[in-house]
């Protein structure tokens, strides 16, 4: 055998210095590796968002302590043998093969994110596979059934009014029939309702049983008239009420619709038209049916009930506004019922606002009610049409006080599911009373007093809606809205051109005017200052500017008027003097106006009093100096100059009270 020794030339300390160089070797191999391996682990934990870094710089070489002349380790970054250094003198030492079970070192890939693709589109169902969706959820079964409910309504009502027509049987037979026939479909439908999967067409069933039942009544009473109208209206309230019964104890909607909605199509072909009978009847079918809200969220059911009366009594006002003398127009009867069926929408909001989920469509319903008494001047007789509206838009505006005090004191309880009255509601209700106002009084007054009085109710709203936050907007867009439409009349009676024309305000110039121009000045500043409070700056430097160009105008106006309507034709000229005097006050309150603010609003104030000064100055001179004569020429040239004297003085002063400004700060103005 062989020793070590023998291999390398028989030199003891040659093959061991051989050996430890191959181990030292090895270690570095091995220590790269593991380098590697710890670099591709910080790889996976930073997550595959970490791009690949570039080659770190190399470590210190790796040496031995205590054999500083040894071979040195390639640093961990790098794969590949370093060059030892040159070793010492003596017998040569053939190289060492790299054994071929070593690792090799690879440097990690980089991450490859793959691309993002969005899931694709499921394909649309087909027309068929809808069909045959629809008939897993039983919609064809429900469409079915209420064409069949159509189609057998119309038979009874042909049984009733046709054969009535035509000869056919006696009318105890065809009535008996029509009962028998409604009984045996009601029977029908509750014993269909035991068994399983009925309760599509017990639901049918029952609801033309009803409706047919009904009807059956309403022939008894209006076209054989064996019943008067009294007792067989009620009769045909309890028909009607029996179906909502089952309705509301099968928790079906789709019963109480199918109870109610044939009987407002198919009634008025039984009483022959719009009359009085037909209003009565869906007055009280309005009525009889209001429980069934109770405990049920049934929006569509609470529409079609408060639809039946309305619709009715908004025909009767429609037919008096073009002309036409409806029969149900007669003024108790019509106020009477505009006033039932407001208060039952009113009524069924109100108890069912804390537990509904459609507050403002409930809300929206009670307010439709009042679309009747929007026409009331067509079809009653003025002043009660004007009493009507008044009480109704009182009536609105009392429950939105009541119903916000109840909410903001916490008598409901607390939580926004306890309110009374959310704010939402407050505002649909608080439009329609100002809908209603607004509407009575273009019934009400005409010419110069109907504008006096719309300008009137714009200020007033706006100063509610200034203290009043539940509903400010809405009340300030409400009243903006009047406030636009009574200046607009102001601007018809009373144009610039007439104001200066002695002869054409002489002749248009009366009280209404100077009223309605104090109005229209006090709502233009109280309408700016509401919206200022609400809106942006640049809203709120608009509304003051329009604000302060209507108060020119309407102190303008009432200065002719009032001048002309006391002197005469020397007071027009007087008029004008007061005009350009106030012109010029104004200026005077806008600059001292100005002393009191800072930056932009200061600004503005100083522009808008410097502009109306430049107005005045111009008005003096193109206008006054060639209308006025005599004492009146020089009065307004004194004034106006003694006014501009003191502004000046009084200006340059509080200039100086207030000590030298910063250049460009804001009160160098």
């Amino acid at each position: 055998m062989t020793s070590s020794s023998s291999t390398f030339g028989g030199d003891p300390g040659t093959a061991t210095l051989a050996r430890i160089s191959t181990e030292f070797d090895a270690i570095a191999r091995q220590m790269s590796t593991v380098s590697a391996e710890f670099a591709e682990l910080r790889r996976i934990v930073a997550g595959p968002t970490v791009t690949s870094a570039p080659p770190q710089a190399a470590s210190p070489p790796l040496v031995p302590p205590s054999r500083p002349w040894l071979p040195t380790a390639p640093p961990f970054a790098q794969p590949h043998r370093t060059t030892a250094p040159p070793m010492p003198p003596g017998p040569a030492v053939p190289p060492m093969p790299r054994p071929t079970n070593a690792p090799s070192y690879r440097p990690p890939a980089s991450p490859v994110v793959p691309p993002v693709t969005p899931p694709p589109r499921p394909p649309r169902p087909s027309m068929s596979e809808r069909i045959g969706a629809a008939a897993e959820r039983g919609l064809i079964g429900k469409i079915l059934a209420t064409a069949g409910v159509g189609v057998t309504l119309i038979g009874v009502a042909l049984l009733l009014v046709l054969a009535a027509q035509a000869g056919v049987l006696r009318p105890e037979f065809r009535v008996a029939g029509g009962a028998v026939l409604a009984a045996a479909l009601v029977a029908g439908g509750m014993w269909l309702r035991g068994r399983a999967d009925g309760r599509i067409g017990a639901i049918a069933l029952t609801a033309t049983g009803i409706a047919a039942g009904y009807l059956d009544v309403l022939a008894a009473t209006k076209i054989y008239e064996w019943l008067p109208i009294v007792p067989g209206l009620g009769v045909a309230g309890l028909v009607a009420a029996g179906g909502l019964v089952l309705a509301h104890r099968w928790r079906s909607e789709h019963l109480g619709l199918l109870v109610v909605v044939p009987l407002i199509v198919l009634a008025p072909v039984l009483t022959g038209g719009l009359d009085t009978t037909l209003i009565a009847f869906m007055v009280v079918l309005c009525a009889a049916s209001a429980w069934v809200q109770l405990g049920r969220d049934w929006i569509w059911l609470h529409a079609v009930r408060l639809a039946a009366p309305t619709i009715p009594l908004t025909l009767v006002g429609l037919f008096g506004l073009v002309g036409w003398s409806a029969p149900g127009s007669a003024d108790p009867v019509f106020a009477t019922a505009v006033a039932v069926v407001v208060v039952l929408g009113v009524a069924g909001a109100l108890v069912t606002m804390p537990t509904t989920e459609f507050r403002e469509a409930m809300a929206g319903l009670a307010s439709a009610t009042t679309v009747p008494a929007l026409f009331a001047g067509t079809a009653m007789h003025l002043p009660g049409a004007v009493i009507l509206q008044i009480s109704i838009a009182l009536a609105l505006i009392g429950t939105v006080l009541v119903g916000s005090g109840l909410m903001g004191s916490g008598l409901m309880g607390s939580g926004a599911a306890a309110r009374l009255m959310p704010d939402s509601v407050a505002q649909i209700w608080s439009a329609t009373a100002l809908l209603l106002l607004f509407v009575a009084v273009l019934v009400s007054f005409d010419g110069a007093v109907a504008v006096a009085v719309l300008l009137g109710l714009a200020t007033v709203t706006g100063l509610v809606a200034r203290t009043w936050s539940t509903t400010s907007r809405v009340l300030l867009a409400g009243s903006s809205v009047i406030w636009a439409i009574g200046f607009a009349a102001l601007l018809d009676a009373a144009p610039p051109f007439v104001l200066a024309d002695a002869d054409l305000i002489g002749r248009d110039a009366n009280l209404g005017i100077v009223v309605a121009s104090l109005f229209a000045a006090s709502g233009a500043l109280v309408l700016a200052t509401g919206w200022a409070r609400i809106t942006d700056e640049t809203v709120s430097r608009a509304a003051h500017i329009a604000a302060g160009l209507v108060v020119v105008y309407t102190l303008t106006a009432i200065s002719v008027t009032a001048g002309v309507l006391v002197g005469g034709s020397d007071g027009f000229l007087a008029g004008h003097v007061l005009a350009t005097t106030c012109w010029m006050a104004l200026a005077g309150a806008a600059l001292a106006f100005a002393r009191r603010r800072n930056g932009a609003a200061r600004t503005a104030a100083v522009t808008g009093g410097l502009v109306l000064v430049a107005a005045a100055i111009a008005k003096l001179f193109l206008f006054d100096l060639a209308t006025l004569d005599g004492i009146f020429r020089v009065i307004v040239f004194i004034v106006t100059g003694l006014i501009l004297l003191g502004l000046g003085a009084w200006y340059a002063r509080a200039l100086q009270d207030d000590g030298p400004a910063q250049p460009g700060s804001a009160t160098a103005v």
